[in-house]
C-alpha cells in the first residue's frame, strides 16, 4: 500500500505539505510501473538525478520509474502483522523528505548491494553533499536501522544524527511518537522495530545465542538473543547488570523478543 505521494511541478514548495495524495496512490503507481525498467544501472554506481515524487520516510521516485530507498534508516509504518489505524506519522515523515529533496539535483551513490526484494535501488542520497538519511534522522523522523552485514562506518553517522534528534527533541522524539522503552516493564507489543534499554541480569547460551534475560521469568519477560558471531565484537557477559540500549525487531516469543545479529544494535550507555 502507498501511503504518500508528494510530486514536483504541482506546487510550490511552500505549499508543497499540501500536496500528499492518499487516494490515488495505486493509479500513479501503474502509471510509473508501466514505462521504466527498475534494474540498477549498468553504468556508473554514482549519478546525478532529480526526484519527482516521494513515497515515505525514506523511499522517492525518479522522473523514469525507478524507486530508490535509502538503506539503514526506518521511517514509521504499520506492525508486521496489523494494520495502522492512523497514518498521519507515515505522512509527516513522508512530507518531512519531501521538503529535502523535491527540486534539488541529488546525487546517488548505490549501496554494495544495490537492489533489494521490491525492485527499488539502495543507495545514499545527497544534496550539496548533505546526506539526506542523516538529515532525516537528525530531524527526527527517522529511527536508525542496522540492516543484516551493514558497515559500521555507514551506520554510526546515522546513529549520531538520530542521537542529536532525540537529545534536541525533534519530530517523532517530540511528540512521543518515538521512545525508548525500558525492558524490565516492555508491554508495547511484538512485530515491531522498536529501541529498549535496561540492565541484562543474566547471560545464557542456547544454540547459536547468548540470551540476554532482563527479568525474572524467561518466559514472559524481554529477552534480547545475540548471534554467537558477536563475541568478536564484545563480551555478553560483561553486559550483565550495566545499562545497555537495543535496537531491532521485538517479537512474541516466550515473551518480547529482539534478535541482534549485528553490533550496532547493542550500545553501552
Amino acid at each position: 500500500m502507498q501511503y504518500g505521494l508528494y510530486r514536483t511541478g504541482v506546487q510550490s514548495r511552500l505549499s508543497r505539505r499540501d500536496a500528499l495524495w492518499t487516494g490515488c496512490g495505486s493509479m500513479v503507481w501503474m502509471a510509473f510501473a508501466t514505462g521504466a525498467s527498475i534494474a540498477p544501472p549498468d553504468g556508473p554506481q554514482s549519478f546525478l538525478t532529480s526526484v519527482i515524487a516521494v513515497d515515505d520516510g525514506r523511499t522517492v521516485r525518479l522522473a523514469d520509474g525507478r524507486r530508490i530507498v535509502m538503506p539503514h534508516i526506518l521511517p514509521p509504518g504499520p506492525d508486521r502483522h496489523s494494520p495502522m489505524e492512523d497514518t498521519t506519522p507515515i505522512r509527516q515523515s513522508a512530507q518531512a523528505l519531501a521538503d529535502l529533496v523535491l527540486g534539488y539535483e541529488l546525487r546517488v551513490d548505490l549501496d554494495p548491494i544495490a537492489q533489494d526484494r521490491y525492485g527499488r535501488l539502495r543507495a545514499k542520497l545527497s544534496v550539496d553533499d548533505q546526506d539526506i538519511a542523516a538529515q532525516q534522522a537528525r530531524n527526527g523522523w527517522v529511527r536508525a536501522f542496522p540492516e543484516p552485514d551493514a558497515n559500521q562506518d555507514t551506520v554510526i553517522p546515522l546513529l549520531t544524527a538520530e542521537a542529536e534528534g532525540r537529545t534536541t527533541g525533534k519530530g517523532f522524539w517530540e511528540s512521543g511518537f518515538f521512545q525508548v522503552y525500558t525492558a524490565d516493564s516492555y508491554s508495547t507489543g511484538t512485530d515491531r522495530f522498536e529501541i529498549v534499554s535496561g540492565r541484562a541480569k543474566r547471560v545464557t547460551r542456547i544454540g547459536d545465542r547468548d540470551h540476554l534475560e532482563f527479568g525474572e521469568d524467561w518466559r514472559t519477560d524481554f529477552t534480547a538473543g545475540l548471534d554467537r558471531s558477536l563475541r568478536k565484537s564484545f563480551d555478553p557477559d560483561a553486559m550483565i547488570g550495566k545499562s545497555i540500549e537495543l535496537r531491532g525487531w521485538i517479537r512474541n516469543w516466550n515473551g518480547p523478543f529482539m534478535e541482534i545479529t549485528e553490533p550496532t544494535q547493542i550500545s553501552q550507555l
